[in-house]
């Protein structure tokens, strides 16, 4: 029904990111989807959110973390065959429309 505001329950549920695949052990998993929601929080604004930014600082702060040459995609509509490290892979949504693609190499 158009115009009906959408519950509680579903908006926290869009906020977070879902991981679709990760070779990530349980902790860094963690870890890099707190990245991935501050980053992209950081970067919200009243006419959406700076994607690029976001990206960067994600980037940036994964280097710093866990070594550097981290790879960080965001978009909607895309796909992709990486080769990664072991255990540095994730492909994960946010806002329930946009892939982020986190990886090493």
């Amino acid at each position: 029904m158009a115009g009906t505001p959408l519950p509680a329950s579903l908006k926290k549920q869009m906020q977070k990111a879902v991981i679709k695949h990760s070779d990530m052990v349980k902790d860094m998993k963690s870890e890099v989807i707190d990245i991935i929601t501050g980053s992209v929080d950081k970067h919200n604004a009243a006419d959406g959110v700076h994607w690029e930014p976001a990206a960067r600082l994600i980037k940036d702060t994964l280097d710093k973390a866990y070594g550097f040459n981290w790879h960080v995609a965001i978009g909607k509509g895309f796909s992709c065959d990486v080769t990664a490290q072991t255990g540095t892979l994730m492909y994960a949504f946010y806002q329930g429309e946009f892939a982020i693609l986190c990886f090493k190499c």
